[in-house]
Parts: structure tokens; C-alpha cells; sequence
């Protein structure tokens, strides 16, 4: 014989709790993997910026290097061009006492001789011995006819016994065009 069942059939219910389990779990998953991708990005965006700063680190340290050489550079030519200067300044000073002292010896009388010639700027005093007051005189006619001397002063004029001998030391001082 057949049985048949006619009571209603009893099915197994799925639990609402396990349905929420498995949502909630595959959410967190979910998560957890876009987590990981957003961080796996901000990793390399950190990694890019940390490299470009050490590249612009470098790029420093070596236009470092290349600015100490032109500061470098730059205090050499001022040196060369203080040099430059320094000997331009010496050539044209040069020609100056040598057109003083040329200029001298053709005004210089014979019986007058100079023991000393002192300059500051352009007064130059001289100091020196003569036989005569004339020739004193004559000596400094000839300084003020000169275009290279002016205002020709005598100082000082006073007999002395040199060697048995009478002289006159005199000081006089004059502005210089030279």
C-alpha cells in the first residue's frame, strides 16, 4: 500500500540572521578590499612625492656645488680686477715722479744741491744746500716759471759752516701738477 502524506510539508526555514551574517561578512569584505586598494594607492603616491623630494634634494646639493664655484669665481675676478687697478694706478703714478724729478734736474742751479724731498699729495718740500742766497732765489724763479710747479714758498734760509765752508740750508715747498 501507498502512503500518502497530505499533512502540510514542513520546509527548513534559512534564518534572516544567517542572510545578514553573509551580507554583513561580504560587506566587510568589500571593505577591507577597497581598504587595501586605498592604501596601496596613497602608498605610492607618498613613495612618488618622497622620491621627488630627493631628486629636488640632489638638484640642490648639485646647483649647490655650482654656485659655490661661481661665488668662487666671482671673488677671484674681484681680486684680479683689484689687481688690475692696483697696477693701472702704479703705471700712471709712475710716469708722475719720474716727470717730477726730470723736471727738477733741468731747474736745479749748479751750486745748489738737495739733500732731501719730501711729498704729500701734491706739496712736495724740498731741503737742501747752497752756496749763495742767489742762487736759492734763481732756483726758485725757475721752480715757478715751470708749468708742472706752483706756489713755490721758501721755509726757511740760514747760514751754516760746513766743512770750513759757508752755506746756506734752506726749506722751501711747492704744489706739484705733475
Amino acid at each position: 500500500m501507498i502512503k500518502i502524506n497530505m499533512l502540510p510539508h514542513e520546509r527548513k526555514k534559512t534564518s534572516i540572521v544567517l542572510v545578514e551574517l553573509v551580507a554583513a561578512g561580504s560587506l566587510f569584505i568589500v571593505l577591507v578590499v577597497a581598504i587595501g586598494i586605498w592604501w596601496h594607492y596613497l602608498d605610492r603616491t607618498i613613495e612618488e612625492r618622497i622620491d621627488t623630494v630627493r631628486q629636488k634634494e640632489k638638484t640642490i646639493k648639485d646647483l649647490q656645488i655650482i654656485i659655490n664655484q661661481v661665488k668662487k669665481y666671482q671673488q677671484d675676478k674681484n681680486v684680479l680686477q683689484n689687481k688690475l687697478n692696483t697696477i693701472d694706478t702704479l703705471k700712471k703714478n709712475q710716469v708722475g715722479p719720474v716727470r717730477l724729478l726730470d723736471e727738477l734736474n733741468r731747474r736745479l742751479p749748479e751750486q745748489i744741491w738737495l739733500s732731501r724731498m719730501q711729498t704729500a699729495g701734491n706739496l712736495i718740500t724740498l731741503r737742501g744746500y747752497s752756496l749763495s742766497q742767489t742762487s736759492i732765489g734763481d732756483f726758485m724763479g725757475a721752480l715757478d716759471a715751470s708749468p708742472f710747479f706752483n706756489n713755490v714758498r721758501l721755509k726757511i734760509s740760514t747760514l751754516r759752516t760746513m766743512e770750513g765752508r759757508e752755506v746756506y740750508e734752506f726749506e722751501l715747498d711747492f704744489r706739484s701738477e705733475v
